[in-house]
């Protein structure tokens, strides 16, 4: 079975998808879900954009 790395977003910056293992911090804001991940390619703390 193939190890597949559930995506978290995509970046803002450069639209590079963001897997969970580049997650850095997931907390909940305003009662909604929000996170902070390391973008794999152009290397900046985003906001992942949902898919």
């Amino acid at each position: 079975m193939a190890y597949e790395p559930k995506t978290v977003g995509r970046c803002p910056n450069c639209d590079e998808v963001i897997t969970r293992d580049w997650l850095l911090i997931e907390y909940e804001s305003d009662g909604r879900p929000a996170r902070f991940a390391e973008c794999p390619d152009c290397r900046n703390v985003v906001h992942p954009s949902a898919e």
